[in-house]
């Protein structure tokens, strides 16, 4: 798809031939000219053989394609060695989990997975090699993991104890962590550490180590990372956000983000490999009114997100520097004075990776928010790169209710797009609408009609609506409407990304959901309270506000609505389910109510806990309006939950349905896996509704027995990744949205029990044609970049608490524009990607010459750095235990309390005990407030005299990890 680039809400330039998703990392090859490796958010690593050759993607066949690091070690033959640290590492909300480092040493043909165990659902955010050492001694910067979900319902799935800067010193066979204390006190954690976000080692003096510790500052070893010492910065004050370094030659540099994390707090650079430093100026450009990146807190910034740094290696005396924030800079005098590099556009805003080109002195390559781009440092123009790279992050996906040649789509950071399978694959996508597009559907009745959600901003909730199909969209007047009707009843807010549904009887009758549900009877033109109740959990805020709004298909009377858990308030918000058979009601004279909604939550069975988990969708059937499937993400070994249930009463009961209802773990072999579900669909090819599909973080996999038993159904084309959407047309034809590979249609699906084949369509370009048949085999086709054949399951055993949400959205937001335009004839198009930020507001055109542009808004809102919250207090007594008894033996049990002071209930993620010791009784899964629980441990001693050992309490309480000493003698 074309875009033109914005920054801050400003157009630049004429429109970029070819947009793709997320990159987050990128290494040049030295020994191969135009060689080259990328790493993206959630969509895998790709690899370009030369510099005419084209990318091709070779990651799919591990348990994650979600990357935050990659790293190079030229020195070894035949090839290379490529390293991945896993898990993309910006701490946002669809910031998604890994499954450690992968590394290969044949480009990518085969993989070896490192630090399985210690880095299991966590993200790592930098890597550095020591290639002087053999074996090779490795920095891990390791920060937490979140799954996420349409409409930005995020969970935190790693465990914070695993935060930190981690070593091995061979080659990643084991690993340490530096423990909490090593960097100082972290203002965020009691007993975890801080996360690591950025480690080097200055390649012409190894030892030489520098590290960045979000909230804490930069970090220096001069002995290879046995001892460390905290930079001196000059003027650093107000305290210290997310920071980024660089190393070579003896030089090195660091940007500090601020607290907040919206602006930098200092910009500084070391003569002498991190051991002084002074302080230069912090990059930042003005276009028109609006001022990128900067030390002000009013500028359109995001340092907590967009932060990459790196030095020219063509200039021996270090001073050539390059930074990226939402815009992108050089300095050639170390950092004194800063050039924008994007005066007339020709990049993506949204900055995250930097590779300085080996085979082109000064020129270098960036990737972003818009995918990959290089510069040419002597013509001083930018190229994209991104025709085969094909790693959309698509929110949401809307089918034409007949016609499955077209569907409307939502895409982060690049609008809402159309796509029409008749036309050639380039031009098959259309942008039609600006900013991060959230959900997209189709009018169920009239599909003339059309409607979108923005990314909600600090002005308010966002939508578009198209009265020609989805060719062009309007959103000021509509959005104006809707937003006066929220302000008029107090309304707390909306969703990141706002849930909308289309009545399935009544043309041009839309339901919008924030705290409350509004309705729109004109096709989302005007708006109304379609009931006067909060339908949330209870919080001030947008944080947990409706994230699904599901009409029954077969009675457009009865409706359900999903508000999301939330724990960045003071307590934990739980996530609601409430029902309706007054969907068709809206507030009125003779109504003053509104309709009435009915709380179903405490219907759930006992063993869900909905502030100690995420529910992500409801998915009702479409021939009965009693039968839903509820979806929980999280994972079943840390929440002691499972993924998902059934009412067949309208919400009166609900039954597991994932076919693990004992809560195994690992999950019996014909049930779901043990991964996070972001939506389901059941199918109606099956008028029983025992068919049903789930959208997971690693695929997509089927049930044709309501839930007894599951398969994988990504039939070799969809590779382990995330799956935002899943949505059929009244043909029955299936539509996935992907969080980092576009999207793909289920074509042919025959009888429910057919077995399918699984057949990957590719073509030459990154957007593939679909062809639906009737046969009984169902075949997925991808709207994107072809991808090997491969059907992937992901292991998942964490020992994940959340405690602590991530970031959920950019600070700085544009307003969409008032009317976006577009030529009923389309431009060459790809299938589009997005970012979390709506930052980068593309410009929806259809030709060069047509722009629609957004506008800032004139404030910055920002969602500070994850802190947890205080949920309760974990009390173990007594914490020091003696025991004694003859060697062999097993001594008599000591009882250990644990109970909850607090209000809420406390995850207990497991217990672990060191030396001579055995907990012969543990705990559930949970302890509930004001209640109270019993460890026993008996003493084993295989050896006379003292015998010390600890027992360790994981759980999620604010108080964190709770220890007992024991203290054991063998006689």
């Amino acid at each position: 798809m074309n875009e033109v680039p914005t920054f801050g809400g400003v157009a630049m330039g004429t429109a970029i031939a070819g947009v793709t998703g997320r990159v987050t990392a990128i290494v040049a090859d030295p020994t191969a000219s135009g060689r080259m490796f990328v790493g993206t958010g959630d969509g895998g690593v790709w690899m370009r053989a030369n510099s005419v050759g084209t990318f091709v993607p070779i990651f799919d066949l591990e348990p994650t394609l979600a990357v935050g690091a990659l790293a190079l070690d030229t020195t070894t033959s035949p090839n290379p060695t490529l390293y991945v640290g896993s898990g993309e590492g910006n701490g946002t909300a669809d910031s998604y989990y890994g499954e450690g480092v992968f590394v290969s040493s044949n480009l990518g043909v085969t993989w070896t997975q490192l630090g399985a165990t210690n880095f299991a659902n966590a993200s790592i955010a930098s890597l550095a090699v020591d290639t002087t050492q053999t074996p090779r001694t490795i920095y891990a910067a390791v920060t937490y993991g979140s799954s996420a979900n349409r409409a930005e319902a995020s969970w935190v799935e790693s465990d914070f104890s695993q935060n930190g800067l981690w070593r091995s010193s061979d080659g990643g066979e084991s690993w340490i962590s530096y423990p909490a204390g090593t960097f100082g006190a972290c203002p965020y954690f009691t007993y975890d550490p801080c996360p690591a976000e950025s480690v080097v080692i200055d390649p012409a003096s190894p030892t030489a180590v520098l590290v960045s510790i979000l909230g804490v500052g930069v970090f220096r070893s001069s002995n290879s990372g046995f001892s460390w010492t905290l930079a001196s910065l000059p003027n650093l004050t107000g305290g210290v956000g997310r920071a980024s370094v660089a190393a070579a030659n003896g030089v090195a540099y660091a940007i500090v983000g601020a607290a907040d994390g919206v602006e930098f707090s200092g910009f500084y650079e070391s003569i002498n490999d991190g051991v002084t430093w002074s302080q230069a100026s912090v990059p930042s450009t003005t276009f028109g009114a609006v001022t990128l990146d900067g030390s002000s807190s009013s500028n359109f910034s995001q340092s907590f997100f967009d932060q990459t740094i790196a030095i020219d290696p063509a200039d021996a005396s270090g001073a050539t520097v390059v930074f990226g924030g939402v815009g992108i800079y050089r300095s050639t005098n170390g950092g004194t004075g800063w050039t924008s590099l994007v005066p007339s556009g020709g990049t993506h805003s949204d900055q995250h990776a930097i590779a300085f080109d080996p085979a082109g002195a000064h020129s270098f390559y960036l990737g972003n928010e818009g995918g990959l781009y290089r510069f040419d440092a002597g013509l001083l123009t930018w190229a994209p790169l991104n025709a085969s790279i094909g790693v959309a992050q698509a929110q949401s996906v809307g089918p034409h209710p007949t016609n499955s040649n077209v569907a409307i789509a939502g895409f982060r950071d690049n609008g809402t797009a159309l796509y029409n399978a008749t036309q050639p694959p380039a031009s098959s996508w259309t942008e039609v609408d600006n900013l991060d597009g959230g959900f997209a559907l189709f009018d169920t009745v009239n599909p003339i009609f059309a409607y979108h959600t923005f990314a909600t901003t600090s002005a308010g909730a966002w939508i578009s609506r198209s009265t020609n199909g989805g060719v062009a969209f309007n959103s000021a007047a509509s959005s104006a409407a809707l937003q006066t009707a929220m302000a008029t009843v107090g309304d707390l807010g909306a969703a990141y990304f706002p849930p909308i549904a289309s009545d399935p009887a009544v043309v041009e009758r839309v339901l919008f959901g924030a705290h409350s549900v509004y309705v729109s009877n004109d096709g989302m033109a005007t708006w109304a309270q379609q009931t006067t109740q909060d339908l949330t959990g209870g919080c001030n805020s947008g944080e947990c506000a409706l994230e699904d709004l599901e009409i029954a298909p077969s009675d457009h009377t009865k409706a359900y609505a999903l508000a999301m858990e939330t724990s960045t308030t003071f307590r934990p918000t739980p996530f609601k389910i409430f029902t309706t058979d007054q969907a068709d009601m809206q507030v009125s004279v003779g109504q003053p109510e509104g309709a009435e909604w009915t709380d179903k939550t405490a219907q759930l069975p006992p063993i869900v806990f909905p502030d100690s988990t995420q529910a992500t969708g409801i998915a009702v059937d479409p021939f009965n309006s009693a039968v839903a499937y509820l979806s929980l993400s999280g994972f079943t070994a840390a929440t002691g939950m499972g993924h998902v249930f059934v009412t067949m009463d309208f919400g009166g009961s609900w039954t597991q349905a994932d076919g693990n209802p004992d809560l195994q773990s690992p999950p019996p072999a014909n049930a779901l896996p043990d991964v996070p579900v972001l939506r389901l669909l059941v199918d109606r090819n099956d008028p029983t509704a025992n068919t049903v599909l789930a959208a997971t973080d690693i695929g997509i996999f089927r049930t044709t027995d309501g839930g007894n038993t599951w398969a994988p159904f990504n039939l070799g084309v969809i590779p382990a990744v995330a799956v935002f959407d899943i949505e059929q047309n009244l043909s029955g034809v299936i539509f996935a949205a992907t969080h980092g590979r576009g999207i793909f249609e289920l074509s042919g699906e025959g009888s429910p029990g057919a077995t399918p084949t699984s057949t990957a369509t590719t073509a030459g370009s990154p957007t593939l044609t679909p062809t639906p048949t009737s046969s009984i085999s169902a075949t997925a086709t991808r709207t994107g970049t072809p991808s090997p054949t491969s059907t992937l399951t992901r292991s998942a055993t964490p020992t994940a608490s959340s405690t602590v949400s991530p970031t959920a959205s950019a600070t700085a937001t544009a307003t969409p524009s008032t009317t976006a335009t577009i030529s009923a004839t389309p431009t060459t198009a790809r299938t589009p990607i997005t970012s979390p930020t709506p930052t980068s507001s593309p410009t929806a055109t259809a030709t060069a010459t047509s722009t629609a542009t957004a506008t800032p808004t004139a404030t910055v809102s920002f969602t500070p750095t994850p802190m947890p919250t205080v949920a309760a207090t974990l009390v173990v007594s007594p914490r020091s235990v003696a025991f004694s008894t003859k060697l062999g033996k097993k001594s008599k049990a000591k009882k250990i309390t644990a109970a909850d002071k607090g209000n809420v209930s406390i995850l207990l993620i497991g217990a672990q005990v060191t030396g001579d010791f055995q907990i012969s009784k543990a705990c559930g899964a949970s302890l509930k407030p004001k209640k109270a629980c019993i460890y026993a441990v008996v003493f084993v001693p295989t050896a006379k005299g003292p015998r010390p050992g600890l027992l360790t309490i994981n759980n999620n309480s604010s108080s964190g990890p709770r220890t007992v000493n024991f203290q054991g003698t063998g006689q």
